[in-house]
């Protein structure tokens, strides 16, 4: 249950009772701004007594304490609404809670599990937009009311982690293991491998580790845990905590790989000793070598299995080239093993260079670490030219820096790949996060001037004023938007449009020098758009700074 008014569903409602078709998806939010409201009524007005049954709906909505005025227009009811009473709503949950909407329903347990790069090198521009995505997911659910953690799943396991320490080994044995050592190690075993043309060594290693050799994974997480650390500190630069850790060895060594083929045990057919099941629409996936070792995917089953046994609903964020394992892993836990636990995948589109794609052994990778320390200085350059140098410098060139990578990361449909160029990254024009950052200083140097007392006057508002009242009456309704659909972008969106809708204000709508109760009121408008604004921001991952 919303703990909000939900004024579009109290429309409904009262339309309802005279065409009782009329959904939720007849009354919305003028997108044209001819009006604040409209109830479309295009599609019903070949229906018997269409005009009165209209004209009932008008007499009904009319009533409504938030209606001003009301007009049938060409099919559509147009509704303007009530900026005082949009006004008294938004403070009064404000007063009483410190923040507009406060809650929307009732706790359950959610995990979110983001990144999960292989720990092979620094975490380059094509993952971070997954740590981004599933970091503003978690501050967006957890906004919604349901208690979040957010997993890390370590992939320990597999061809590449045995190449990373085939690497060490071969090459820089007995070295200190950094990342620039193990980094080096990788690039040469592959050339090493492509030289001798055969992967035996690998495949050896492999049958060996995935056997449950203590002392190889022991070793093999040595080192990735060498590189985990600096993924963790590139994704704190970003603002970006994990809440686990969860290393996929530890379901080899727990043996509780051989309890997912025996729960599937009904469900697997075998070929030449190997077992696959067979997914309806995919194809043969296999969860046992002819060896008797274990693939990623009979590992992914268990670590599910853990995670079901903890959360409610898991939401797994992963790229567009992931499809077919999540159409699988889905089968798998709902259909075959019966689990009642939501498990829902959130695709996103890959991010590539204008060269190609990256790749972390080949050396073609953008690091995230890189162009972060790039957008610092871009913003200290900006922030010099404004207000030369000050102690304060350095923190606001960090948040921008992040708060524009965040945004430029969001800003495009989630679903959409992203060709990365650098232009585009630190562009502090345009629909940016800079942008959205200065129109919130904007406001606080309106408060920093101003003080107030008495009553604030809601009549005669100007066009301004309640354009930006009802922008931020449909906060709630962004978010509830963004939750649904999983799609954080929609935030990143609003805000650029609340932060227009600001603009106009501050320049149309003078505070110094008017009347008192209508500089009252504009001053309270103010504080309401910082409060939204703020809470909206971190949800994306902005961060507002004093001045720019």
């Amino acid at each position: 249950m919303l703990l909000f008014q939900d004024i579009l569903e109290l429309i409904t409602s009262e339309a309802r009772k005279h065409i009782e078709t009329v959904n939720e998806k007849d009354v919305i939010f003028d997108p044209t701004e001819h009006a604040h409201i409209t109830i479309r009524l295009i599609r019903y007005q070949k229906e018997n007594n269409f005009k009165p049954k209209m004209e009932a709906i008008k007499e009904d909505v009319e009533k409504m304490p938030f209606v001003k005025s009301i007009k049938f227009e060409s099919g559509y009811l147009n509704i303007n609404l009530d900026s005082s009473y949009l006004y008294r709503a938004i403070s009064e949950s404000i007063e009483t809670t410190g923040t507009f909407p406060d809650s929307f329903q009732d706790p359950e347990r959610v995990s979110v599990e983001h990144t999960s790069t292989n720990p092979t090198g620094p975490i380059h521009m094509g993952r971070i937009r997954n740590s981004i995505i599933g970091d503003s997911l978690s501050r967006l659910i957890s906004r919604y009311g349901y208690r979040v953690v957010t997993q890390y799943y370590v992939n320990d396991s597999g061809k590449q982690m045995i190449s990373l320490y085939l690497g060490y080994e071969k090459f820089h044995k007995g070295e200190p293991m950094t990342e620039e050592i193990l980094l080096d190690g990788y690039r040469k075993i592959y050339e090493y491998l492509e030289k001798v043309g055969s992967e035996g060594e690998v495949e050896n290693l492999m049958e060996l580790y995935e056997k449950g050799d203590g002392d190889l994974i022991s070793k093999v997480r040595e080192i990735a845990q060498v590189m985990l650390d600096r993924i963790v500190e590139d994704m704190k630069a970003l603002d970006i905590h994990m809440d686990e850790f969860t290393w996929e060895s530890e379901f080899i060594t727990t043996g509780e790989t051989k309890e997912v083929v025996s729960r599937l045990s009904e469900s697997l057919h075998d070929e030449n000793g190997a077992k696959y099941i067979d997914v309806p629409d995919v194809r043969k996936i296999f969860l046992m070598r002819g060896n008797g070792t274990s693939l990623y995917l009979t590992r992914d089953i268990a670590y599910h299995m853990y995670k079901f046994s903890q959360y409610d609903r898991c939401i797994v964020v992963v790229g567009e080239d992931q499809k077919e394992h999540g159409k699988v892993m889905k089968y798998i836990m709902n259909d075959l093993l019966e689990y009642p636990n939501s498990l829902e995948y959130l695709f996103y589109g890959m991010v590539g260079l204008e060269s190609g794609k990256m790749s972390t052994r080949k050396g073609t990778g953008v690091y995230a670490r890189d162009v972060y320390k790039q957008l610092v200085e871009k913003a200290r350059e900006e922030v010099i030219k404004r207000y030369k140098d000050g102690e304060d410098v350095d923190d606001i060139s960090r948040k921008i820096a992040v708060s524009s990578l965040r945004f430029y990361m969001l800003k495009v449909s989630t679903s959409k790949p992203i060709t990365f160029k650098w232009e585009d990254a630190l562009d502090f024009n345009g629909e940016t996060a800079p942008f959205i950052m200065y129109s919130y200083t904007r406001a606080g140097s309106i408060l920093k001037k101003v003080t107030t007392s008495g009553k604030a006057d809601f009549k005669d508002m100007k066009e301004e004023e309640e354009a930006l009242l009802v922008e931020m009456y449909k906060y709630p309704y962004k978010i509830i938007e963004a939750y649904r659909n999983l799609k954080p972008e929609v935030l990143t969106n609003y805000l650029l449009v609340l932060s227009r809708k600001f603009m106009r204000f501050y320049e149309n709508c003078n505070i110094m020098g008017e009347e008192t109760n209508i500089s009252n009121r504009r001053v309270e408008i103010v504080k309401m758009f910082m409060k939204i604004m703020k809470d909206a921001s971190y949800l994306v991952g902005i961060e507002h700074v004093d001045r720019m």
